[in-house]
C-alpha cells in the first residue's frame, strides 16, 4: 500500500468504527470515546487550525477534549470563550459525542457552577470531564 492511500485507509476506518459505536452507545445510554485524531502526519498545531478553520464551537470543543494539554490549548479556549453563541442545531445525531459537545456547550455559555456540575453529572467519563473542571 502507498504511504498516500494510507491516511484515507485511516480516515475510512475511523468512519467506519464511528458509525458502528453510535448505535452501541444509543443501546448503552453512554458516550464512547471521541473518535480518533487526524489521520497519522497531521500535528496537534495541524489539527488546531482545522478546529478554528471549521468555525463551530463543536469543533473547537472536539480538539480541547482530544489535546486539552496541548500548547495550542490556551488560542483554542480563547477562540471558544470568543463565541457566544451555541451552535446551529444541525449536529450529526450520528456522533456519539455530539450531546456530550452539545451539553459541553450549554454549560460553558451559561457559565455557572450548577450548569458545569449538571454536565459531569450526565458524563462522568467523557474525556470532556477534564475540560470542564478547566472552565469551571
Amino acid at each position: 500500500m502507498s504511504k498516500a492511500a494510507r491516511p484515507s485507509c485511516i480516515l475510512a476506518a475511523s468512519l467506519l468504527a464511528a458509525f458502528i459505536a453510535a448505535p452501541l452507545a444509543a443501546q448503552t445510554g453512554r458516550s464512547e470515546p471521541l473518535p480518533p485524531p487526524a489521520p497519522a502526519g497531521h500535528t496537534e498545531r495541524q489539527e488546531a487550525e482545522a478546529a478554528i478553520a471549521a468555525g463551530t464551537n463543536a469543533a473547537l470543543i472536539r480538539f480541547l477534549a482530544r489535546h486539552p494539554t496541548d500548547p495550542s490549548a490556551p488560542r483554542i479556549r480563547a477562540a471558544l470563550s470568543a463565541r457566544t453563541g451555541p451552535d446551529p442545531a444541525d449536529a450529526n445525531p450520528e456522533d456519539p459525542d455530539a450531546a456530550a459537545i452539545a451539553a459541553f456547550d450549554a454549560a460553558r455559555l451559561r457559565g455557572t457552577a450548577t450548569g458545569w456540575a449538571e454536565f459531569l453529572r450526565r458524563f462522568p467519563g467523557h474525556p470532556l470531564t477534564v475540560e470542564a473542571r478547566h472552565w469551571q
